[in-house]
C-alpha cells in the first residue's frame, strides 16, 4: 500500500519540468466550453500558464473547474499533477485560506477522482468506440511513470474507503470490514484501476 507522502513524491517526480507548450491550457478551453469565439478564446489563451504547472494558480484551477473535461493530449498532461496534488490536500492550507477570504468557493474544487472514473468506463465501454479513441488519446503523451501515479492514485483513494469500513465509525453503523467489497464508489475505483492497467497497457 502506498503511503500519501511517496505518493506525492512519485508525482512531483514523474510530471517534473512537463510545459504545456502549444497546448491548450485552463482558461482558453474555459472560453471552449462557454462557446466563445475564437479571438476570445485567444485573449484567455495569453492567460494560461504554460512552463511550470507548479505555479497553475489555484484561482483560475477552481474558476475552470470544468475545463478537465476538454483538454487536449499535452493540457491532460500538463494539469494533471496539479490536479492530484489538490486532490491530496496538498494544498489545503491555501484553500481554506482562499476560502476565508472568498477567493473561491469549496463547491467548485475540481474532482480529479471522479473524471478519472468517468474516463475508464468510457474506456471499458465497448460500444462506445468515438469516446474510447478520444480519451485513449487523452493518455497518449503519458510515459509509464505518469500512468502509474494515475493507478496508485487510484488505489491510494481505494485505500481510503477500505479504512473507513476497519473504522470505529463503521462499526458504529455495524458494519463489517469486508463490507467495503459491496462499496458503490470502491467497486467504481477498482474498476477504474482495472482498466487503467488493461486499456493503457500498464505494468506495475
Amino acid at each position: 500500500m502506498i503511503k500519501k507522502e511517496e505518493l506525492i513524491r512519485n508525482i512531483n517526480e514523474a510530471f517534473k519540468n512537463i510545459k504545456l507548450e502549444e497546448g491548450i491550457g485552463l482558461w482558453e478551453v474555459q472560453g471552449f466550453d462557454d462557446r466563445l469565439t475564437a479571438k476570445e478564446c485567444k485573449k484567455l489563451r495569453a492567460k494560461d500558464e504554460r512552463n511550470d504547472w507548479t505555479k497553475i494558480s489555484l484561482i483560475d484551477l477552481y474558476a475552470c473547474n470544468s475545463s478537465i473535461t476538454f483538454f487536449d493530449a499535452k493540457g491532460m498532461l500538463f494539469h494533471m499533477p496539479k490536479y492530484l496534488l489538490v486532490s491530496l490536500d496538498v494544498y489545503k492550507e491555501e484553500e481554506k485560506k482562499l476560502i476565508k477570504e472568498g477567493m473561491i468557493e469549496e463547491f467548485y474544487k475540481p474532482d480529479i477522482t471522479d473524471h478519472l472514473i468517468a474516463i475508464t468506463k468510457h474506456l471499458s465501454d465497448e460500444n462506445d468506440n468515438q469516446n474510447k479513441k478520444f480519451y485513449e488519446e487523452y493518455f497518449s503523451l503519458f510515459n509509464h511513470k505518469q500512468l502509474m501515479c494515475l493507478v496508485k492514485f487510484i488505489e491510494y483513494r481505494m485505500n481510503e474507503v477500505r479504512d473507513y469500513y476497519k473504522s470505529d465509525k463503521a462499526k458504529k453503523f455495524g458494519l463489517l470490514s469486508n463490507a467495503v467489497l459491496y462499496d458503490k464508489y470502491f467497486i467504481q475505483l477498482y474498476e477504474a484501476s482495472i482498466c487503467l492497467k488493461q486499456k493503457l497497457k500498464i505494468n506495475n
